[in-house]
């Protein structure tokens, strides 16, 4: 039996997760799979392990891992693969795969330059697109360098980049384009408004901002996951 274990973050905002689920939910409609469950590696009564024991427990012997993250860096990276290295320890005779993560695919690039559009800049407004980032990693700067880019394109307006963790730190970023621009327009690249959005526009609040949404966990976004999953499994 084939089966798809969903990985999330995981939020301390009840709501938030339900969200996640019916997000993923949605997701699921859209796959032949039998089982499907989701895992949290913020949630210890849905951790990776029990989940994914349930999931063996039912009969799977091959499970497609798919990160609900936008970027490779240390839970794509290290946390996710070593979970399923556990995993795949105690049950070597079930096969595993692990889908890429989705957040510089074409239709979530299409969803933040919407966002970003629904706030109407003018041709001489700034454009600055905030993401999580690594201190660590470099692959989500190199990915976020692309989506700018692609950004830039469609909306035919320059888009800077700023990193809430490494570089280009968002408050250099924020602060340069705030002395050049009376109106700046900012878009947090993250999968739903919580506590990191919060915290971002805390540091950069004035009548000169204009926040643009998150991804708000837009279906617009079920393409590109699909196609991820599809990349990785027979």
């Amino acid at each position: 039996m084939k089966a798809i274990m969903y990985v999330a973050h995981g939020s301390r905002l009840p709501e938030k997760n339900r969200e996640f689920r019916h997000f993923v939910d949605q997701i699921m409609q859209n796959r032949p799979e039998s089982c499907q469950k989701i895992a949290f590696l913020e949630k210890e009564d849905e951790t990776m392990a029990i989940v994914g024991e349930s999931i063996i427990a039912a009969g799977a012997k091959e499970i497609t891992v798919v990160p609900m993250l936008l970027f490779p860096a240390m839970h794509a990276t290290k946390d996710i693969p070593d979970q399923v290295a556990q995993l795949k320890k105690q049950h070597p005779d079930v096969v595993f795969r692990i889908a890429d993560t989705f957040g510089a695919e074409q239709e979530v690039v299409a969803v933040a330059a919407a966002k970003i559009k629904a706030t109407r800049p003018d041709q001489d407004a700034a454009i600055l697109v905030i993401a999580h980032g690594s201190a660590s990693y470099a692959e989500p700067r190199t990915e976020m360098q692309t989506v700018t880019a692609s950004i830039a394109t469609q909306l035919q307006l320059p888009v800077a980049l700023g990193m809430l963790h490494g570089e280009p730190n968002y408050r250099t970023i924020a602060t340069e384009l705030a002395a050049k621009h009376e109106n700046v327009h900012w878009m947090p690249y993250f999968l739903f408004q919580g506590q990191l959005v919060d915290k971002i526009r805390a540091g950069i609040s004035g009548t000169q901002w204009h926040e643009a949404d998150s991804l708000d966990l837009d279906t617009a976004m079920i393409t590109a996951v699909l196609r991820k999953i599809t990349e990785v499994t027979p």
